[in-house]
C-alpha cells in the first residue's frame, strides 16, 4: 500500500508537468494561428489597395485577392517563419527530444 501510496505522489508532478506543457503547446498554437491570420489580412489589404492605384475597381480587386495566404494546388502558404510560429515549432521540437 505504501509502494502504491509512492507512486501515485511522484506520478502527480509528472502528470502536471505534461499538462503545463500542452496548455503551453496550445497556447504558442494559437498565437500562431492568430499571427498567421494577421499577416493574411494585412497581405490582402495591402494588394486590394495596390490594385485599387492600379484603377480597377475596390470589388474586383477584392475578388482577385480573396484567396490570399491559401493553398494553391499543393503548395501551401509558408508561416514558418512568423516569430510566434518559431516560437512554437522551438517550443514543440524541444519536449521531442
Amino acid at each position: 500500500m505504501k509502494i502504491l501510496f509512492g507512486c501515485l505522489l511522484l506520478a502527480a508532478p509528472v502528470g502536471a508537468v505534461i499538462m503545463d506543457r500542452e496548455a503551453e503547446q496550445a497556447r504558442l498554437d494559437t498565437a500562431c494561428i492568430s499571427a498567421q491570420q494577421q499577416y493574411i489580412d494585412t497581405g490582402r489589404r495591402q494588394r486590394v489597395e495596390a490594385c485599387v492605384k492600379e484603377g480597377k475597381s475596390q470589388a474586383e480587386c477584392e475578388r482577385d485577392f480573396a484567396r490570399f495566404g491559401q493553398r494553391e494546388g499543393n503548395k501551401r502558404p509558408d508561416f514558418s517563419q512568423l516569430p510566434a510560429c518559431l516560437q512554437a515549432e522551438l517550443f514543440r521540437k524541444h519536449y521531442r527530444q
